[in-house]
């Protein structure tokens, strides 16, 4: 039996790889989390239907580029959504066969014409120069210029669109062009076979529970020593407990209530594993009373 975890952290802002690191782990190659999304959100869609995630941003003028903003800080009202994707349904009708709207800042289009796109989340793009993270061709020659003609048209009827012209009178940042991600289907979906083989996924917070609906499997916010066979966590290196679940996946270790654990981290957007023994934890004492005790969580990120 084992336990893993997987630790995520900040996007690493030198890598230039198109998809974090944790995301692929999660998704696969593809992150397709569009229809994955779209799904948890009741709406009923088929195992090929191509999704996309549209959300309305913020984009902004650097001194030489240009900057998305992060949608947290946008406050999008429902009454402001309705409004803004009304003046632009018709280009949404030009490029999508269907069109779902659960919430305020998450639109999502179903759109095969779109399926060959490589995009990225907003979790990579925000804050940085977005002309590297623009939607690009894959297979298909043509998609992406056609995706920015729709993206400019839109940016061109918001452009002082009374919706924004009342945000700015309010001291609110303009909702100005939209951002697409996540294209796919679910049969795209290809999670790392360590979240395969796990009986039950835990996190800190829901990240993990719209997958764990998806693979059918539990899903916990908080665990105990005794849960934790079989169990894979995804936990931030950031995150206040981390230590305390380390050590109580050390404690198991020596206990022998698993005979391995499995360290996943990302270092420099790549994926790194480490398979930790009980023979690889370091011995206090003397003679016959020596007992392994947990390392630090740092010092085996160091190894």
């Amino acid at each position: 039996m084992k336990y893993t975890i997987a630790l995520i952290d900040e996007q690493n802002h030198e890598s230039l790889d198109r998809g974090l690191a944790y995301e692929k782990f999660l998704l696969g190659p593809t992150n397709s989390s569009a229809p994955l999304e779209l799904q948890s959100y009741g709406i009923s869609i088929t195992k090929s239907s191509v999704i996309a995630r549209i959300e309305p941003v913020h984009i902004h003028a650097a001194r030489d580029h240009l900057v998305l903003t992060s949608t947290e800080i946008l406050e999008i009202q429902q009454d402001e959504a309705d409004t803004l994707f009304d003046s632009v349904k018709d280009i949404f009708a030009e490029m999508a066969t269907a069109i779902y709207r659960p919430r305020a800042n998450r639109w999502f289009i179903e759109s095969p014409s779109l399926q060959s796109l490589s995009t990225v989340s907003i979790e990579q793009a925000q804050g940085r120069n977005i002309d590297h993270w623009m939607p690009i061709d894959t297979t298909t020659v043509g998609v992406a210029r056609q995706w920015r003609k729709w993206q400019n048209d839109i940016q061109m009827i918001w452009f002082n669109h009374p919706v924004n012209e009342r945000r700015a009178s309010e001291g609110m940042l303009p909702i100005n062009s939209i951002w697409i991600s996540g294209i796919g289907s679910l049969s795209d979906i290809e999670p790392s076979p360590l979240l395969q083989e796990a009986t039950l996924l835990h996190s800190p917070n829901a990240c993990l529970s719209v997958l764990a609906r998806y693979l059918n499997k539990q899903h916990t916010s908080s665990l105990t020593n005794n849960g934790l066979a079989n169990t894979l966590s995804l936990v931030s290196l950031s995150d206040p407990n981390v230590t305390e679940l380390w050590d109580m996946a050390g404690n198991a270790l020596i206990s022998g209530q698993i005979q391995e654990i499995v360290l996943i981290d990302f270092p420099g957007g790549q994926e790194k594993t480490r398979h930790i023994s009980i023979d690889q934890f370091p011995k206090k004492g003397f003679g016959p009373w020596k007992k392994s005790t947990t390392p630090s969580l740092q010092d085996i990120l160091r190894s």
